[in-house]
């Protein structure tokens, strides 16, 4: 059973007043809006006349901070110019409530670079020491130290089966793909 609208989209905050000729809002953030989420989401719905939620393109995002307060200044598809933007004042912006939160998965950089030291575990013995975590935009990689030398292993399912923080243990699998063993 599909969910309900309500249930579906989660209000983030409201236009304010336009900002120059060209369609450029002001955007009032309310408690449910995070910071980056204009910078990482595509689409928010806006409700039309007729309190349908109709989807808006967010085309650009520019910020400004004065006096300790951040101010957004948003450009949507649909708004074209000063009479919309005066039109649109004060209408509800909505988020996908699947997305937002998909979204706002933590950051685990901070855990990925903890395990600086650890031991590498492969076939049941020691394999090797993490000595550092390149950070890659495709996934990080540990750089481990072996008795062969150095040896970049992935941080991805196919060669990380899962991290011992107790143990302080990096469990790997097919390795082998990776070097001549």
């Amino acid at each position: 059973m599909a969910p309900l609208a309500k249930d579906r989209f989660i209000e983030i905050g409201r236009i304010g007043k336009p900002r120059g000729l060209d369609g450029v809002v002001r955007f009032m953030p309310n408690e449910n809006f995070t910071d980056g989420l204009l910078e990482q989401a595509e689409i928010l719905y806006m409700r039309n006349s007729r309190a349908d939620l109709v989807p808006a393109r967010i085309l650009s995002v520019q910020t400004e901070a004065k006096r300790n307060q951040q101010t957004f200044f948003v450009k949507f598809d649909m708004i074209t110019g000063r009479s919309d933007a005066e039109a649109a004042m004060n209408r509800a912006l909505f988020a996908d409530r699947n997305e937002l939160e998909s979204l706002l998965i933590p950051d685990h950089s901070e855990e990925e670079n903890s395990i600086a030291g650890y031991t590498i575990w492969y076939d049941g013995k020691k394999f090797g020491e993490v000595l550092d975590i390149i950070e890659n935009p495709a996934h990080p990689i540990i750089e481990t130290r072996h008795t062969i030398g150095s040896l970049l292993i992935p941080m991805v399912n196919e060669y990380v089966e899962h991290t011992d923080h107790e143990k302080q243990i990096v469990y790997c699998k097919n390795l082998n793909q990776l070097t001549d063993l």
